[in-house]
């Protein structure tokens, strides 16, 4: 929720700051980088301290972050609070870590829904309030919430929190804290697990499919704000109806499909069904249609994201789960440092149609190259 409360006027933001879409686009491409690096050096160090440890800097971290950003009077402040945002936010995966610790493998998938569904919620409610807050009182108003729900959630977590890494779960390496040495770790891990044949399909259509969603996070707005005439309030309660979809996907539907057509399968459709939402959303002309096409991205979204997630969480071991789930969400960040730049400029340097477009067929591209892969690797199996 405090993510999404500042989502519906940040393009605004920028602007009153003397910035434009571009800058935006490079705004949340410096978030996404500070937690391509610190997701898999988090989620390693979660696999030896403990989960809780790094949730609570990570939740106390967002309350410094949203605070700044929230009195932000220059454009460099903004870059530095979603700089240090996305440095707290990279515990996501440690997040999902905790899930697996408390999981079967069988019931995996449904559980990462559960907590892709905690985040559908957030959408629901923090959109539309971001965006009624942003019109009626001031773009500062949004981030000073934020921060005070970040806070809210830290002291809630540290009073009711359990752990749930058991010790003789735990890695027992010695890890440097050096920040060289972070990036340096970071980079040896995924180049690790990349190397792995059972890893490298899966991470590379997550990293292909962040690519392609993030561009939206700029594309999307400027769309609705320069096309459909649409203000801060209106795009909220867009963003709000796309968290519901979600939200609906992540609590009914995901259970009953993996137990119908399994994890791959539901996953594949996903992202099918987002390509089709991409296609055709710069085809609308007036905001109801939106309902239509958010229909098929948030659906899509809702089913890929869980299933591929809890893939991935099942091909690693229970002491590696926070390195394995810490580095498929910082190649999912490097997608989003790239994806709305991309957007930002191609938006206007191209054809506003062209960042839909291309995300569509980067999306339907991931399915061909999954699949293939996977043919490749049953027939190398066959030969063996």
């Amino acid at each position: 929720m405090g993510v999404t409360l500042i989502i519906p006027f940040i393009n605004e933001f920028v602007e009153q700051l003397g910035g434009d879409e571009r800058h935006a686009g490079f705004l949340l491409a410096s978030y996404a980088l500070m937690q391509f690096v610190f997701a898999p050096v988090l989620g390693k160090v979660s696999d030896k301290y403990g989960r809780r440890p790094i949730l609570l800097l990570g939740m106390f971290g967002a309350f410094i972050a949203f605070l700044i950003f929230g009195f932000a009077n220059q454009l460099w402040i903004l870059f530095a609070s979603r700089m240090l945002a996305g440095i707290a936010n990279a515990n996501i995966s440690v997040a999902q870590a905790y899930i697996a610790d408390i999981t079967s493998r069988e019931e995996r998938a449904e559980k990462m829904g559960i907590i892709q569904a905690a985040f559908s919620l957030g959408f629901i409610i923090g959109f539309p309030i971001g965006g009624i807050l942003a019109e009626q009182f001031s773009v500062a108003t949004p981030s000073l919430l934020a921060a005070f729900l970040s806070l809210i959630n830290g002291f809630i977590a540290y009073w009711f929190l359990p752990e749930s890494l058991i010790h003789k779960n735990r890695v027992k390496e010695n890890l440097s804290l050096n920040p060289i040495s972070i990036a340096k770790h970071s980079l040896f891990n995924i180049i690790e697990y990349f190397g792995k044949p059972s890893f490298r399909p899966l991470m590379i259509i997550f990293l292909l499919y962040s690519f392609a969603f993030s561009i939206l996070h700029v594309t999307f707005v400027e769309f609705d704000r320069e096309y459909l005439e649409m203000n801060p309030q209106e795009i909220g309660f867009i963003f709000m109806y796309i968290g519901f979809v979600g939200f609906l996907v992540q609590i009914v539907a995901i259970k009953p499909l993996v137990k119908k057509y399994g994890e791959q399968k539901v996953m594949l459709f996903g992202f099918l069904l987002m390509a089709v939402g991409l296609i055709i959303t710069p085809l609308v002309d007036h905001m109801n249609w939106l309902f239509l096409t958010s229909l098929f991205v948030a659906g899509g979204n809702s089913l890929l994201a869980p299933t591929a997630t809890a893939i991935i969480s099942k091909n690693g071991n229970e002491s590696e789960q926070g390195i394995t789930l810490g580095i498929t969400q910082s190649l999912g960040s490097l997608g989003r440092i790239f994806g709305p730049p991309y957007g930002g400029l191609t938006y206007h340097g191209i054809h506003m149609m062209f960042p839909f477009i291309s995300s569509a067929i980067i999306l339907i591209g991931s399915i061909i190259y999954y699949l293939l892969t996977n043919l490749l690797l049953k027939s190398k199996k066959k030969l063996t």
